[in-house]
């Protein structure tokens, strides 16, 4: 099969969302007193959704290509996630479900499906673009905590913003989170390697209250290094609402072609 840059949209899209069902946290924060009341504000808006849906404006750049698309996403705790892209038309182009790690992808058009294992290389191992599960598992939340990187904190007040620095499980990487003292919400999560060179930003905008809970509706991710650029809008949200499991399965035609992802990995 052809692995072309809005394929990998695709995927990446389910990683986003789906990134955040392995969050490791730990239960016990263990900081100063400003960082411990930061740090549970955050956690408490992540523990309080149970489920999501919203339509999704999806966008990534790599190395000078573009493409988007849009669709239906719905979610819910602790491991289900469903996602319909949508044509021009409204009409059914992707078909992607995620129960655990267990992943399935269905092209329509193409009458394709890909199944397997998400695994924290994935895009790497099949795109060759290089975001891992793990960049950017707390970001669907806008809460780079929830990794349960929370041992070695430095704060800084500036009067309307925080800046938190620790350092990233990468080794000699550091990492700044600025967070908006009036809400206590997360603007900006930067990453630089040894030499202070920007690896991964960031970036959360367009906060508003959807039920009650305050949330960012706009994500971008850029890697300047790897000449990669991907932003997520989420457009009329609805947190905690019911969804039945039946949305987060579907079958496939008889005659479609189907692909391991472990074997799109042995050929590229």
């Amino acid at each position: 099969m052809r692995t072309s840059l809005w394929k990998a949209n695709i995927l990446f899209l389910t990683i986003f969302f789906l990134g955040c069902n392995a969050i490791k946290q730990k239960h016990e924060i263990m900081t100063t007193p400003d960082v411990k009341s930061i740090l549970l504000d955050l956690k408490s808006r992540y523990d309080l959704v149970q489920t999501m849906r919203t339509l999704i404006n999806f966008k990534i750049e790599h190395k000078g290509k573009s493409d988007e698309v849009r669709g239906y996403m719905n979610y819910a705790k602790p491991d289900k996630l469903n996602i319909y892209i949508m044509g021009p038309f409204n009409e059914p182009r992707v078909i992607v479900s995620a129960v655990g790690d267990l992943l399935k992808i269905y092209f329509v058009n193409e009458n394709e499906l890909i199944q397997g294992q998400l695994t924290d290389t994935v895009m790497k191992d099949i795109f060759d673009i290089d975001i891992r599960v793990s960049d950017i598992k707390s970001a669907i939340f806008a809460d780079p905590f929830l990794d349960g990187n929370i041992d070695d904190l430095n704060i800084e007040n500036y009067g309307d913003e925080y800046v938190i620095k620790r350092p990233s499980e990468l080794k000699g990487f550091t990492e700044e989170i600025s967070i908006q003292t009036k809400d206590i919400t997360v603007n900006r999560w930067r990453i630089k390697d040894a030499d202070g060179k920007i690896t991964q930003d960031i970036s959360f905008s367009k906060y508003r209250a959807i039920g009650g809970l305050i949330r960012p509706l706009k994500a971008t991710v850029n890697r300047p290094l790897d000449r990669t650029t991907i932003s997520l809008e989420s457009v009329s949200p609805e947190i905690n609402v019911k969804i039945d499991d039946d949305v987060f399965s579907f079958s496939v035609p008889e005659n479609a072609k189907i692909y391991q992802i472990v074997d799109l990995k042995d050929k590229t």
